[in-house]
């Protein structure tokens, strides 16, 4: 698999002062790399410490990726909450976040996630019937989705990259420990390579809930600095 490309579609530029988003903005033009790694930190420090509603003002300020394709490292930015599997959920992820992130396809507009090799035991349990995973390398490899460019399913209604694990010929799971059928992923781009999504729940009687957040990143490659 290729390393992640894209185009930025737009991302804004912030005024300079107090926002850290500007600040690497500003980076991102002379040391993209360094600037996708301190994002990284920075996202996963608010999610440490609950800053949801950082979170979020951030997700306004992103733009809709026009192309992603290729693999992309994933983080889960913070707990996930506003469901009361959280409570037993959190703890296991705080453990082994068996998720490792998303490939792209960018021609076709579909994707799936990549896990941990442990997910081969855990996923029986908390999606049974689930016959999608199958190993690619070290990894897992399942949920498929489709995706493209839609207006935000809830504020800020702002335009992302929607990803559709609904589609009935991925028979992804709907088992109210794993509904990700029901789920609906947001992505905005922060930076060049560099992505703010968040998961949506459509819960039974038609709610669409907000119950996460997550981050992508293009991977480094230091090989291609030459001496």
């Amino acid at each position: 698999m290729t390393s992640a490309t894209r185009v930025t579609g737009g991302v804004q530029p912030a005024v300079s002062g107090t926002s850290v988003l500007a600040d690497l903005r500003e980076l991102a033009i002379t040391a993209p790399a360094l600037a996708r790694r301190h994002g990284w930190d920075y996202l996963r420090d608010l999610g440490d410490c609950g800053r949801r509603n950082q979170l979020h003002v951030l997700f306004s300020q992103g733009a809709a990726p026009q192309r992603l394709h290729g693999t992309l490292e994933g983080l889960i930015v913070g707990n996930l909450f506003g469901i009361p599997e959280a409570h037993l959920a959190n703890p296991l992820l705080k453990i082994e976040p068996t998720w490792r992130g998303k490939t792209f396809d960018a021609d076709s507009g579909t994707g799936y996630n990549r896990l941990a090799r442990l997910s081969r035991v855990v996923m029986p349990v908390i999606a049974p019937g689930y016959r999608g995973l199958h190993r690619v390398g070290s990894e897992m490899v399942g949920f498929h989705f489709n995706h493209s460019i839609e207006r935000a399913a809830v504020e800020p209604f702002v335009k992302v990259r929607a990803l559709d694990y609904g589609v009935e010929d991925y028979r992804n799971p709907s088992v109210r420990t794993f509904p990700i059928k029901r789920t609906r992923d947001e992505i905005v781009e922060l930076l060049p390579g560099l992505y703010l999504g968040r998961a949506l729940l459509t819960m039974p009687g038609g709610e669409v809930r907000l119950i996460a957040y997550f981050a992508l990143r293009e991977f480094s490659d230091e090989s291609a600095v030459r001496a």
